[in-house]
């Protein structure tokens, strides 16, 4: 690049200096570097290769800091007190947007954070002696349990949706995700099956287009846990519940806004992971908007997962499910 600047300053002069085109077409020619010209110019020539320099210079700056976007954004959401209301969550996020895509923004509806929100111990975990503890959000990363105090993750608060939109496009989006017990669906009954309205599910959306549909699963059904701190160490709790990972949803065209949708009680999200550059995916630039891991997964409760995928087989649920209550 900086060579052709100095050829074209030569050219430029040709009738005014043969011998300095000669040796300028001679590098270009043979590829020699910048300096071996530069020796040979006169002070005049000398000045417009050094501007050709600060050009350049300017210019790779300048792509350095419109390409110093961080790619991935991620949202722990760890600092926020048990119990934050949806302006501090908005607080939260907008702080890490600020640091990760500078000028960008982001806002939030309908969110809480939370730590130790158990459904009313109806939700399952492992047991101890005589003693079981609900495994949560709070006590899980990635689908894997961890010790120490519970972290923060969001649920839905008065409404049945926690909605996030971005002031840039996203092309994929990763998190982990619960689906807490609903009290008006108890369990599995004539009138409470995974067709009813009232047997608990997570709908993701991006841009107002379903990506997909999580059911809530019985426990112990799909090598989950069967015991709840209600239920006892001894009794199958009956309600149904879920906890997993998404996988990587990936956009082609860019999404804005993601939502996360249950009716009628909680659901709950953590761990969001965005990309704002398109072919600075995992695997490269996405051609559609599916996701990058379809694989389901169904491991045994050592893994501390919960997962519905199995049951939706089990059940022959399509995905013509019904239609959700407004």
């Amino acid at each position: 690049m900086l060579v052709w600047n100095v050829h074209d300053t030569v050219l430029k002069e040709h009738n005014r200096k043969k011998r300095l085109n000669a040796l300028s077409l001679e590098a270009v020619q043979n590829k020699k570097p910048l300096m071996n010209i530069r020796n040979t110019t006169s002070t005049n020539d000398r000045i417009v290769s050094f501007t050709g320099i600060l050009l350049c210079v300017c210019a790779a700056l300048t792509f350095a800091a419109a390409s110093a976007h961080a790619s991935l954004i991620s949202f722990d959401f760890n600092s926020l007190k048990d119990g934050a209301s949806n302006s501090k969550v908005k607080t939260y996020m907008q702080s890490v947007v600020t640091t990760k895509h500078p000028g960008g923004t982001v806002n939030v509806t309908g969110s809480q954070a939370e730590k130790d929100y158990t459904g009313d111990n109806h939700v399952v975990g492992p047991v101890s002696g005589h003693s079981v503890s609900s495994e949560t959000l709070g006590t899980s990363d990635g689908g894997v349990h961890h010790t120490g105090d519970n972290d923060t993750y969001l649920i839905n608060n008065d409404a049945d949706r926690i909605t996030i939109t971005f002031s840039f496009p996203i092309y994929l989006a990763s998190f982990d995700q619960e689906i807490f017990p609903d009290g008006t669906c108890p369990k599995l009954s004539l009138t409470c099956q995974p067709t009813s309205a009232s047997w608990p599910d997570l709908t993701f959306q991006a841009n107002n287009v379903a990506q997909f549909e999580e059911l809530g699963i019985v426990p112990g059904q799909s090598g989950t846990y069967p015991h709840s701190p209600d239920s006892h160490y001894n009794v199958n709790e009956k309600a149904p519940q879920y906890l997993g990972v998404s996988g990587n949803w990936a956009f082609a065209s860019g999404v804005t806004k993601l939502e996360f949708i249950d009716w009628p009680q909680h659901i709950g999200i953590d761990n969001l992971q965005v990309y704002d550059n398109v072919c600075d995916l995992p695997n490269g630039c996405p051609s559609n908007n599916t996701p990058s891991d379809p694989t389901p997964h169904t491991p045994e409760p050592s893994s501390l997962w919960l997962v519905g995928s199995g049951l939706l087989s089990a059940l022959g649920v399509g995905t013509s499910r019904r239609k959700r209550r407004t």
